[in-house]
């Protein structure tokens, strides 16, 4: 028992580490993630949707971070015992920790540059217009997981997120300095030229002026399962912290940032939303107890 709970401590420390739960529990500089089934899976811990009591919900959590743990251990009854217990141990423990913010990339692509007002048009088909909902699947939703085919389902733990932001989301322009709009055009220029590109029409042209837009979220409630025609999505309710546009796929070329928390007032309705999400928690843990006293009784009887 010793050694299978320094075996779980070492991973689920491993864990809190390269998500960056200690940046953002000290407040300092928030580690945003990528959505992967990894991050998503510790993020459906953080928000309360599983259960510790389910064993498929902590053999599956296992076998999503620790392949080598759970193909070592998970047919042998009397290590894997003692591994899933101390697992639910310190995920009873640990999981408030673990991350709920998350980075989004969706590309963009420009339209003119104004000189008046100093700005990027979106090209019409990339323009965001008041987005409060949207999916988000997993980056590696197409990968095998642990010796299992990536169209297999893992039980309590679905590839992807509807998410449902606290505002309306819009962009149709961007502010930029006319040198950096300058640096921008002349990159994707010489990248067409190096290509060997030529723009018959300016629509043609606007294709080829590539950004790319990054959400920063803050996920705080869980709000059930969903079903597409495709996949199984977790819905969330989720607060816009900021967003950055880049010039390029590395992330070289800042044109744009904006940071919501500094300015940031919490509207009436995370407040309300937030306060029924509590009242709903409280509700499962009290129906929880009653049907635990209920079973006792049960038992207790002749």
């Amino acid at each position: 028992m010793i050694k299978n709970l320094f075996i779980l401590s070492v991973f689920l420390t491993s864990i809190m580490l390269v998500s960056g739960v200690y940046a953002q529990e000290k407040k300092k500089n928030i580690i945003y993630e990528t959505p992967t089934l990894k991050t998503l899976s510790q993020l459906y811990w953080a928000l309360q949707k599983l259960d510790l009591e389910d064993n498929d919900h902590v053999d599956n959590f296992l076998m999503i971070n620790d392949c080598g743990l759970y193909r070592d251990y998970a047919n042998n009854e009397f290590e894997w015992g003692g591994i899933r217990e101390s697992a639910k141990e310190l995920l009873s423990t640990s999981r408030t920790s673990f991350p709920t913010h998350f980075e989004l990339l969706q590309p963009l692509r420009f339209a003119e540059y104004e000189m008046d007002n100093k700005s990027f048009d979106v090209w019409q088909p990339y323009k965001i217009d008041a987005v409060r909902r949207f999916e988000v699947l997993s980056e590696d939703i197409l990968d095998d997981i642990c010796d299992r085919r990536y169209s297999h389902t893992i039980k309590g733990y679905p590839k992807g997120l509807f998410i449902e932001l606290n505002r309306p989301f819009s962009i149709d322009k961007i502010s930029v300095e006319p040198e950096m709009a300058e640096e921008y055009i002349r990159n994707q220029n010489k990248e067409a030229e190096k290509s060997g590109r030529r723009f018959k029409d300016r629509e043609d042209l606007y294709k080829s002026r590539e950004a790319y837009l990054v959400m920063k979220l803050r996920i705080f409630s869980y709000q059930g399962e969903t079903k597409t025609r495709e996949h199984d999505l977790v819905k969330v309710l989720a607060v816009l912290e900021g967003y950055e546009i880049y010039g390029d796929k590395d992330r070289e070329l800042l044109l744009l940032s904006e940071n919501f928390k500094r300015k940031k007032t919490r509207s009436k309705m995370e407040i309300e939303l937030k306060k029924r999400y509590q009242e709903r928690l409280k509700k499962q843990m009290e129906d929880k107890r009653a049907a635990a006293k209920e079973a006792e009784k049960q038992e207790a009887q002749p």
